[in-house]
């Protein structure tokens, strides 16, 4: 599995409650990074994972 650090768009900024981060953070990477699965949401950045190895092979 491979993890990685994605940052969100400067307008995420203005949403003070975190399950309305956590509802577009999770479109905007499905929308945006198919394939990526967000885990975490730190200070407007999303770490998500993918399945397969650095060279983006699915095992």
């Amino acid at each position: 599995m491979i993890e990685r650090w994605f940052p969100l768009p400067d307008l995420y900024r203005l949403y003070d409650d975190p399950e309305t981060l956590k509802r577009f953070a999770a479109a905007y990477m499905r929308r945006c990074y198919p394939g990526w699965i967000p885990l975490k949401i730190n200070q407007y950045r999303v770490l998500a994972q993918r399945q397969g190895d650095e060279n983006g092979h699915v095992s």
